[in-house]
């Protein structure tokens, strides 16, 4: 299991120290999971926007960027937060992609699916652009701190592709509860937190186009 810690200020030398000690420990952490053979299971997101009803379609062109996200969710592994100052992971199971990758899908098919626009696009698809929606994934995680809850946080822009002018900018945060800290539970407990999301995260895109 890898794991990610952070610290507060104080003690340069330490800092320094405990950056190579943590790299040090990183790097073995890969290559033991290199060695460990193919993960047990793979996980997938099945949330997606509840589609409104009665609303007028747009004759709009939107493109979802992949999401950005730190370099420790920028990974198919699946975070549990056991600390405020530690991420781990879920050893020898992995989400079916990098989770940005995952995210990206769950927006795309979302505004498919609530029939509003006329094309969604993903980068290099030649789609003739009128709004881009950018998002950073800021946590989507498992904290086991306590009662064990997913807690995702992503924040999204609107963006005029034609002048690069940001129309609207919110950040949108969701805890569900899960009813154990294994991965199953924890996982749906995600992929709960993620409807929650894309619940508010549609109809405020959708309001400001």
């Amino acid at each position: 299991m890898v794991t990610w810690t952070t610290a507060g200020r104080g003690g340069g030398l330490l800092r320094r120290l405990g950056a190579s000690l943590a790299a040090l420990g990183l790097a073995a952490g890969l290559v033991a999971c290199a060695g460990a053979g193919p993960p047990s299971a793979f996980y997938d997101l099945s949330a997606r926007a509840t589609p409104g009803e009665g609303k007028a379609r747009l004759s709009t062109q939107v493109l979802i960027p992949e999401p950005r996200a730190i370099r420790a969710l920028d990974t198919d592994s699946i975070a549990v937060r056991p600390s405020p100052q530690t991420l781990s992971y879920y050893g020898s199971v992995q989400w079916a992609d990098r989770l940005p990758k995952l995210v990206q899908v769950a927006v795309v098919q979302s505004l498919e699916d609530s029939g509003r626009v006329r094309a969604v696009g993903l980068p290099g698809e030649g789609l003739l652009i009128n709004y881009q929606i950018p998002l950073e994934i800021r946590a989507f995680e498992i904290r086991t701190d306590g009662r064990p809850r997913a807690v995702v946080e992503i924040a999204a822009k609107l963006l005029n592709d034609s002048n690069g002018h940001v129309l609207a900018s919110r950040v949108f945060t969701a805890e569900a509860p899960a009813s154990s800290d294994q991965v199953g539970p924890g996982v749906a407990a995600l992929d709960t937190a993620l409807k929650q999301v894309l619940d508010e995260l549609l109809p405020w895109a959708l309001a400001a186009i």
